[in-house]
Order: structure tokens, then C-alpha cells, then sequence
């Protein structure tokens, strides 16, 4: 069987289908000839896995430097989720990619916020802004992330995104930290991936983020851990604090993070109490959420009361049907 998934809690709005949707009128906005012949071979360019994926968001983030085509970025996002049938959806955008134009992070979240908004006015769609931190940026830059995030008090979330391998969780402490006792919520990218050598310990050391995330970090919630299944003090501790894990199974056997999703033991995972919920990640160019389940189908069989659960925990496991509302 497969569940019916009515909500995102790990999207990325400059990785989504959605873009494709407004990526000629970002262009056009920003006074820029589209490098491309046609939407087919810009796509054929973000899906060729031999492209740089710094290169391939650049023909994104590069036009999505104003407030004008940042509200229209929203807009649209939410939008087109709302058009796929989904009532409930976690954004993540990460503010720092986005002040080349002269935009203060401040400016450009809160730019992304208004079309998010306006998306949830006009088509019924609940959106919660996830604001990210590339965990690239120094502690300082993710300091101000933090404290843009306090600023909506509990209607945005923090996330930690991009190079995990470089960059691990506690790097970002202080953010973190700074919202510990608000009504934030937090999420971070975590078990992801890392450098593959030394390759013995390969898994450990993404256990290890995401133990980091959990114990120092103080997540709600955790993007990815690939490797949980295999460590059950882990999935137990995860299971009993209630903190979500928001896996995108079919991007990781895309980028070939894994090679069989029966690695993942979603249904074990399920099974332990564990709050999982199924994602896309970018359906831009990574597998939609139809792709993804039939993957998931074919891989892990689910029954019917681990379809129930899955679906249930879009909204449970949501950030924005917490105990704040």
C-alpha cells in the first residue's frame, strides 16, 4: 500500500518544481537574458548529475535578489503546492543567498515571508517559513538568522542547511542556543552525508550529527538521518522525545547516498514510534512525491497502518500545528 501524503516538512522553495514556474519572469525582472534556449534545456541542466550544484541554484538564487521577485517567489511556491493537493507545507530559504542585490537578510526573509503569506490567503494552504542558515556562514551570520527568526515568534523555524561534510551541527551553537526557552521551533539538516573517508566509520560519524542536533542543538526536528534504522538507542531516544525525522528517500537514491531504500528501514521506523514523514526535498530536479512512493512502496511494502501513520504525522509532526497554536 502507499500512503496518501497531504503535507512538506523539508522543501526548499529554490529547489522546488515551483521555480520552473516563474524562472523566465525572475529574468525578466532582473533585467537578465535567460542563459538558457528554453525551460526543457535548463532543466536537462539542473538534472545532468555531471553539473555543479553551486551552479546549477546560482541560475536561481542570481535572480532572486530583489523583494519584488522574492514575493513572487513565494507566492508562487505556495501556489503550486496548493495546486498538487498539499494543505500543510514547511519552506526553507535561506536568507543569505540573497543580498547580493542589496537586501539585508532581514529584508529578504521577511520579502519571502509576505509572498508565503499571500500564497496561504488565496489558496488555502497553510505555510510555515523555515528560515535556514548556510551552515557555510560563520557563527556570526547564523547568529542574525537566529534573531530574525525570534522576530516572528513561532510563525518561522530555524533550520542548519547546505555542506554538512565541511560544517557540522555545533558549529552553529550560539544560533541555536539563542532560542532555546522561545516559541522557535528548530529543525537541522543532520545524517546526511559527510566525507566519505575514512569509510570505516563512515555512518558513525553521521549518527554522530545527528546525536549533535538532538542533545546539544535541541531539535524539534531533524532533516534526513539516513542511518538512524541502525542505531536503535537513537531511535529510541528520538521516538521518545517526540522529534520529528523528515527523510527524502528518493533524493538520496538519486545522489546515490544510499543504493537500496530498504536501507532507510522506514517501516521499522515507523513501527518504533518513530515520527517520520516522507518528503521531496527539490522536486525540481530530484524525484516528485509520486516517484518517491512508489520507490517506497516497492521497497518497503507498507501496511496499512503504516500508511495510516505516515499520514497522520503531517500533521502531528507539524511545526506549525504545535503546542504553541
Amino acid at each position: 500500500m502507499r500512503p496518501v501524503i497531504q503535507g512538506l516538512h523539508h522543501d526548499h522553495i529554490d529547489g522546488s518544481a515551483a521555480i520552473a514556474n516563474v524562472i523566465q519572469d525572475l529574468y525578466r525582472l532582473a533585467g537578465k537574458e535567460f542563459p538558457f534556449p528554453d525551460l526543457a534545456a535548463w532543466r536537462a541542466f539542473f538534472q545532468n548529475p555531471q553539473k555543479d550544484i553551486v551552479m546549477k541554484f546560482a541560475t536561481v538564487t542570481s535572480v532572486m535578489q530583489t523583494e519584488e521577485a522574492l514575493r513572487l517567489v513565494g507566492y508562487e511556491y505556495g501556489r503550486h503546492r496548493a495546486r498538487e493537493g498539499y494543505a500543510y507545507v514547511e519552506a526553507k530559504f535561506a536568507p543569505q543567498y540573497h543580498t547580493a542585490g542589496g537586501l539585508t537578510m532581514k529584508q529578504a526573509a521577511a520579502a519571502m515571508f509576505g509572498g508565503l503569506k499571500r500564497a496561504e490567503a488565496m489558496h488555502g494552504i497553510r505555510i510555515l517559513p523555515q528560515f535556514c542558515i548556510g551552515r557555510e556562514a560563520s557563527p556570526e551570520t547564523g547568529l542574525e538568522v537566529a534573531r530574525i527568526v525570534l522576530d516572528y515568534d513561532g510563525e518561522a523555524a530555524l533550520d542548519l542547511a547546505c555542506d554538512e561534510a565541511s560544517h557540522p551541527p555545533e558549529k552553529h551553537l550560539p544560533a541555536y542556543r539563542l532560542t532555546f526557552g522561545s516559541r522557535v521551533r528548530r529543525d537541522c539538516h543532520a545524517g546526511e552525508w559527510v566525507a566519505r573517508e575514512p569509510a570505516v566509520d563512515y555512518r558513525e560519524r553521521l549518527l554522530q550529527n545527528v546525536r549533535t542536533a538532538v542533545e546539544v542543538l535541541r531539535c524539534d526536528g531533524i532533516g534526513h538521518a539516513i542511518p538512524l534504522v541502525h542505531d536503535r538507542e537513537l531511535v529510541a531516544r528520538i521516538a521518545g522525545q517526540g522529534i520529528r525525522v523528515a527523510g527524502c528517500p528518493g533524493a538520496y537514491l538519486r545522489t546515490g547516498l544510499i543504493s537500496d531504500i530498504r536501507y532507510l528501514g522506514i517501516d521499522r521506523l515507523i513501527d518504533a514510534g518513530v515520527l517520520y514523514t516522507i518528503n521531496v526535498d527539490d522536486d525540481l530536479f530530484l524525484p516528485s512525491m509520486a516517484e518517491t512512493l512508489d520507490l517506497c512502496e516497492a521497497a518497503h511494502g507498507f501496511t496499512a497502518g503504516q500508511c495510516a501513520k505516515l499520514e497522520a504525522n503531517v500533521f502531528s509532526a507539524a511545526f506549525g500545528f504545535g503546542p504553541f497554536d
